[in-house]
C-alpha cells in the first residue's frame, strides 16, 4: 500500500502525530510533544497546505495529545464530545503545563483551551472521513477513517508498544469489535496508533486486535471471577501479576499501568456484583 500520510513520532512515549492530505484539506492528529517537534510539524503543514483547510483532530484528551493545539490557531478543531465532560480537558492541560514546568520546557504558544469547531457524538460521515467513537482507554477516544486510503487513525489502542490501558473494559472490547468489523469488511488496511508504529495489512491489524482482546478477557476473568468467588485480595493481586500479554510477561516498566488496570477492573467487578 502506497504511503498516503506523513507520520511524526515524538521522543516522549513515541507519541504519534499524523498528517493526512486530501484534495481540499489537510488533517492533523494530536500534534506532540516537545516544542521542536511541534515546530517541525507546523513547518511541514505550512509547506504542504497550499491554501487548503487545516483540520486538527484530537483522538482523545490525554495531555500528551492536546499540548500542541495552540500552535495552529486557524485550524478547524474536532474532537469527541466527551472531551468536555467534568473538566477533563482542563485537567489534562494543567498536567501538560505541570510537566513543562517541571522540565523547563518553553513554548512559543500558549497551552490553552482549544476552540472546538465540531464535537462528534456518534459515528458519522464528515467530508472525506468517517468518525467513529472508540471508548475504553478514555471515554472521549475517537477513530477517524479515511475511506479512500483505507487508513484508520485510532488514538491510544492497537499499539506495538503497550497493552490496553483501561478506563472501561467492556467499552474497550466493544471498540475492538467495531474496528475488527471494518477490517473484515475490507475498509481498513492500515492503522495508526497513538504510540508506536502503524499496523499495515489485514494480518497485522487483526493480530493486534486479538492480543489486546485476549489481554482484556484474561484480566477481566481474573478480577471478575475472583471478586465473585470472594478470593482474598492478595491472592487476586498475585494472580493478576502473573498475566501475560501476547505470550510475554508484562514489562517491568509497564507494571504500574498493569496494576492500574487491575484497580480499574476491581471497581468494575465490585459495581457488577452490587
Amino acid at each position: 500500500m502506497a504511503e498516503t500520510y506523513r507520520l511524526f513520532t515524538s521522543c516522549l512515549w513515541q507519541t504519534t502525530s499524523a498528517v493526512v492530505s486530501t484534495e481540499q484539506r489537510i488533517y492533523l492528529f494530536d500534534p506532540a510533544y516537545f516544542p521542536h517537534e511541534v515546530e517541525a510539524i507546523a513547518d511541514y503543514v505550512q509547506r504542504e497546505r497550499n491554501g487548503r483547510e487545516l483540520i486538527l483532530v484530537l483522538t482523545h484528551g490525554d495531555w500528551d495529545h492536546v499540548v500542541g493545539v495552540g500552535k495552529f490557531p486557524d485550524a478547524t478543531v474536532i474532537a469527541q464530545k466527551e472531551i468536555l465532560t467534568d473538566g477533563r480537558i482542563e485537567g489534562m492541560l494543567n498536567k501538560a503545563k505541570k510537566f513543562d514546568g517541571s522540565y523547563y520546557v518553553a513554548r512559543s504558544y500558549e497551552v490553552g483551551m482549544p476552540r472546538f469547531t465540531k464535537l462528534v457524538e456518534d459515528a458519522q460521515e464528515w467530508q472525506e472521513v468517517f468518525f467513529l467513537p472508540v471508548p475504553g482507554h478514555t471515554p472521549d477516544q475517537m477513530a477517524t477513517l479515511f475511506r479512500e486510503q483505507k487508513l484508520l487513525v485510532v488514538g491510544d489502542m492497537l499499539s506495538n508498544l503497550e497493552f490496553p490501558f483501561i478506563d472501561d473494559s467492556s467499552a474497550y472490547l466493544e471498540s475492538l469489535e467495531k474496528i475488527e468489523r471494518l477490517v473484515h469488511q475490507g475498509e481498513v488496511e492500515e492503522v495508526i496508533p497513538g504510540h508506536g508504529v502503524p499496523a499495515k495489512g489485514r494480518e497485522e491489524i487483526l493480530h493486534r486486535i486479538e492480543r489486546d482482546r485476549q489481554y482484556l478477557l484474561d484480566a477481566r476473568a481474573v478480577v471478575f471471577e475472583g471478586i465473585a468467588n470472594n478470593v482474598e485480595k492478595d491472592v487476586l493481586e498475585e494472580q493478576f501479576s502473573q498475566l501475560t500479554y501476547d505470550g510475554v510477561s508484562i514489562d517491568e516498566h509497564l507494571r504500574s499501568s498493569h496494576e492500574q488496570n487491575r484497580d480499574q477492573l476491581y471497581k468494575e467487578a465490585i459495581l457488577q456484583k452490587g
